[in-house]
């Protein structure tokens, strides 16, 4: 789910979206870009996601002359404003 800052407009309720993210196997995460909340963790969960797909027998394929994905740990470090 994302824009979960904004509950007032919210059309589908959180455990309703949580019951079908369940039901297709899948992870839930709400997110608001504007809080910065649990957006890291959602594209982390989704990269996770990706990387076991690719690795699973019968799995995603990689692409050819592709390494497949990989995390890298996040760096600590400031980016200069753009000018």
């Amino acid at each position: 789910g994302h824009k979960c800052d904004l509950a007032a407009e919210r059309v589908v309720s959180a455990e309703e979206a949580r019951h079908l993210a369940a039901t297709l196997g899948m992870a839930f995460v709400e997110t608001s870009a504007h809080s910065n909340l649990n957006v890291d963790l959602a594209f982390q969960t989704l990269v996770r996601s990706i990387q076991q797909a690719l690795g699973s027998p019968g799995g995603l394929p990689p692409h050819q002359g592709c390494g497949g994905i990989r995390l890298i740990p996040r760096q600590s470090r400031q980016q200069p404003p753009a000018q």
